[in-house]
């Protein structure tokens, strides 16, 4: 028969306090496999005036020959004051290294075609330089660090 004599009360106490952190630990682990992100934001502007579209989209690719080989591609959107915070598969910032940066905003209005009303498929204005659309061209290149200095992470567009 077990004593509860043989075992102290504030051991069954301490065994069950270790059991809980020992669970919560496993619940709280990053099953995203993007490993260790820094928050990264910044104030988007084109020049100088801060980039407000909803439709706008920030995209960080990592830029491998900096030697950022990862499979994740931060992303963010801006806010009513241009400000941008980028997330990694649902985590708040970025896995650190290089990347170079792609920036897209289009018109809010409803896209026309070329051509004129009524016609099969509409077409979006863009609001900034094609250049920015494309990681190549951009010409943006960002390293993510654990410590970055002020406005390190804003994107200073020109049109």
């Amino acid at each position: 028969m077990f004593h509860l004599s043989v075992w102290s009360s504030s051991r069954i106490v301490l065994i069950l306090f270790t059991l809980s952190l020992a669970i919560g630990a496993v619940g709280c682990a990053d099953t995203s496999g993007v490993g260790p992100t820094f928050p990264v934001s910044g104030k988007a502007t084109v020049n100088d005036t801060p980039l407000t579209a909803k439709s706008t989209v920030i995209v960080f690719k990592p830029d491998a020959s900096r030697g950022n080989t990862s499979s994740f591609e931060p992303t963010g959107t801006v806010d009513a004051e241009g400000v941008y915070t980028l997330k990694t598969q649902g985590k708040s910032g970025a896995p650190p290294g290089w990347y170079k940066v792609i920036v897209t905003a289009r018109e809010e209005t409803e896209p026309t075609h070329p051509k004129g009303p009524n016609q099969q498929r509409p077409v979006a204005k863009s609001l900034l330089h094609a250049k920015y659309g494309q990681a190549e061209y951009s010409g943006l290149s960002i390293e993510v660090l654990e410590k970055p200095a002020p406005g390190a992470y804003d994107l200073k567009l020109n049109n």
